[in-house]
């Protein structure tokens, strides 16, 4: 099972930084550029939601830094994350991954969830059900994308 992992840089110091870290299908020579490709939907979409600067990404076969550019956004805070959750399409089970620096513009009006009429939750959604996989290495489902806080 491949991984692909994204950091980012929230607001201020080059000290304070987040993931996003998920599994992925194997990457092969025959399946190589389909997975890119997917990746980098997948990585557009996480992207379109966070007000963090992207950092460090890697897959099993690629690894890029730009190194650490904190966000100037003071709303790019990584304690505020946007929290996706799944479910295994085959045994059921469930999974998330979060986004750090989360994008309040984006917060439906139960200011909960993300807005799911907006076209980043539903780009985010497609790249997520496309590329990533379950612990197991089963296709998801996207169940919520929600707004989650945590103190540090």
């Amino acid at each position: 099972m491949g991984r692909y992992e994204k950091t980012f840089w929230e607001f201020g110091t080059d000290a304070k930084a987040s993931k996003t870290s998920v599994h992925t299908p194997d990457l092969t020579a025959g399946n190589f550029a389909a997975q890119i490709a997917l990746r980098d939907a997948f990585e557009a979409a996480i992207d379109a939601v966070s007000l963090g600067n992207s950092g460090r990404e890697s897959t099993i076969a690629v690894e890029t830094d730009p190194g650490r550019v904190p966000s100037l956004n003071p709303i790019a805070q990584r304690e505020n994350k946007w929290l996706v959750s799944f479910n295994d399409n085959t045994l059921g089970n469930p999974g998330s991954f979060t986004v750090p620096c989360y994008d309040p513009a984006l917060l439906g009006a139960d200011g909960e969830n993300m807005d799911a009429g907006a076209a980043e939750y539903a780009a985010l959604v497609t790249a997520t059900e496309a590329y990533i996989r379950s612990v197991a290495g089963n296709v998801v489902t996207v169940t919520s994308v929600k707004f989650s806080a945590r103190t540090i």
